[in-house]
């Protein structure tokens, strides 16, 4: 599921649409809407089925080819990767690691719980209480741009 390349396309449908057709203009929005939720992690049950339903009243009411192709990337891709879909809104997790708000790591055993990642991160991505042999200090999607963590560090990806 390359959550990119499907808004890509629906954002594409709706600066060219004429505007004249409902569905097509009003309809690809809300798909927009739901597949941005979606890939922020704010994904709801039912989604998945809103899709499918807007997708193809969209298909069958559009006047136009440009219409009545937008919600093909969208239908195409829950038909082949419904469960990547369900992950987002079930687990909140992204395997294709390109919703950058459902990536989150975890320090590892290795930490002592010094909190010496926390002074050193430059994005503020580390939380947590500092707790001496365990690895209580968790981090969130915003450590990805933390530079400072070496490679051999005891971050790891969840």
């Amino acid at each position: 599921m390359h959550g990119r390349r499907r808004r890509f396309f629906l954002e594409f449908t709706q600066d060219e649409s004429c505007g004249k057709c409902t569905p097509c203009r009003e309809g690809t929005k809300r798909m927009l809407e739901i597949l941005t939720r979606i890939t922020e992690g704010k994904g709801l049950p039912g989604d998945i089925e809103k899709l499918e339903r807007l997708g193809g009243m969209i298909k069958k009411a559009s006047l136009c080819g440009l219409g009545q192709s937008a919600p093909n990337p969208v239908l195409s891709t829950i038909r082949n990767f419904r469960e990547e879909y369900e992950e987002h809104i079930q687990d909140k997790k992204c395997r294709a690691k390109v919703c950058k708000s459902l990536i989150r790591y975890e320090i590892g055993e290795k930490c002592v719980g010094c909190g010496a990642c926390r002074r050193v991160c430059a994005v503020g991505a580390i939380s947590g209480t500092p707790r001496v042999g365990t690895p209580s200090i968790r981090t969130n999607a915003f450590a990805a741009a933390c530079a400072s963590a070496p490679a051999s560090s005891s971050h790891r990806e969840v």
